[in-house]
């Protein structure tokens, strides 16, 4: 699976992360997590989340700076959900002239064939 995650340039500091867990697990930590800070001049990055040998799901988050040095949570917008491809842009909603795609997260599922048993 390949991500890139883009911010418009003149986004100021945003964060995401985001978790990959077994399909079905509970309480289990991670099986892979990833995060970045972005915006504030780092318009894009990319990543490459290696196939996994399970179903797994990913847990997906954004934020952004706050006054007080901390990061407040993002609202999240489902810009693009087909097969193989899935965008979502993060914003602060209680930012004056913040726009749905503040901050993107453009996933490109790949597939690989299954051993058949």
């Amino acid at each position: 699976m390949r991500l890139t995650a883009t911010a418009r340039s003149d986004v100021a500091a945003h964060r995401w992360d985001i978790q990959v867990f077994a399909a079905g697990a509970g309480a289990e930590a991670p099986r892979l997590v990833y995060g970045s800070r972005i915006g504030d001049g780092d318009r894009q990055q990319r990543v490459d989340i290696p196939a996994q040998d399970m179903d797994c799901r990913l847990e997906v988050r954004g934020r952004h700076a706050t006054t007080g040095g901390d990061w407040g949570d993002d609202k999240l917008t489902v810009m693009d959900d087909e097969p193989g491809r899935l965008e979502l842009g993060f914003s602060d909603a209680l930012q004056a002239g913040a726009h749905d795609n503040d901050v993107v997260l453009s996933f490109v599922l790949t597939s690989r064939p299954r051993s058949q048993n």
